[in-house]
């Protein structure tokens, strides 16, 4: 999978800080509980307590595609999810096969309490 190529990145920017201080947003080709399994991979470390949302997000057009992909993770000790969109798909009058649907998503940080 293409998630284990942006280790080193994430290694090289983030140094020891991404093991408990890590945000990742994106498609991770996987339902919200099985995100667990491709963090360490890019990221490093124990898994995410925190990864939401868990609605469908893929793909344009859902009569052909199907899939809950689109996630915020986080390992920050005390994160909370504090709201979510799923938007719906953007430009279908131009045909945008295989489009994910726009995800917006909050989360509260424990010293923003």
């Amino acid at each position: 999978t293409w998630i284990t190529r942006g280790h080193d990145t994430v290694a090289e920017v983030c140094g020891a800080a991404a093991e408990g201080c890590a945000i990742a947003m994106g498609d991770w080709n996987a339902r919200a509980r099985g995100v667990g399994r491709l963090w360490a991979s890019l990221i490093g470390g124990a898994a995410p307590a925190l990864v939401f949302p868990n609605q469908r997000t893929c793909c344009w057009p859902e009569t052909q595609h199907f899939g809950y992909f689109d996630h915020v993770a986080t390992n920050i000790a005390g994160a909370s999810d504090a709201g979510s969109t799923v938007h719906p798909y953007q430009i279908t009058g131009e045909r945008p096969w295989e489009q994910h649907r726009p995800v917006a998503a909050k989360i509260m940080l424990p010293a923003a309490r």
